[in-house]
């Protein structure tokens, strides 16, 4: 009896200590893809990835906008360092101002995903024009998700 009090001692304190050291990593070696990119770092692969399509695009970076039906002739005006974030475990964010040929504010927002080696684009969308935003963000459970603007 002593020893099945022990053994069932034993095995509930061993699942109070698993479930109490969740967060605790295993003894296995990071993979490459396992890299978390620094800020710097992001910023830097959205900007390289901005100046080589605006060169591409003969001097201006060149976005479609379905919601207002045009074709937007930008220039970066800067990248928010205060806004860059991980969405998920592959993917980034940045937010970006540009302003376009006929004077107006337009935020893009960038998505770079970690495709194991280097952070590749794998989407921009407008997030607000002159201010107005076309979408918002909010953090949920570490991560920033897209919801609806109000």
């Amino acid at each position: 009896m002593k020893r099945a009090i022990l053994a069932l001692g034993l095995l509930c304190a061993f699942a109070v200590f698993a479930q109490e050291h969740p967060e605790h990593p295993t003894s296995k070696q990071p993979k490459k893809s396992d890299h978390v990119y620094s800020m710097d770092e992001l910023e830097k692969a959205i900007v390289a990835d901005i100046n080589a399509k605006t060169e591409k695009d003969g001097g201006v970076y060149k976005m479609e906008d379905k919601v207002a039906k045009k074709s937007w002739n930008l220039k970066l005006d800067h990248v928010h360092k205060e806004r860059l974030a991980r969405l998920d475990p592959k993917t980034y964010f940045a937010c970006t101002d540009f302003k376009s040929d006929d004077d107006h504010t337009v935020d893009v927002d960038f998505f770079m995903k970690d495709d194991g080696q280097k952070l590749v684009m794998s989407d921009a969308t407008i997030h607000k024009v002159d201010g107005k935003p076309r979408y918002n963000w909010k953090e949920q459970d570490g991560y920033w998700v897209k919801v609806a603007a109000e």
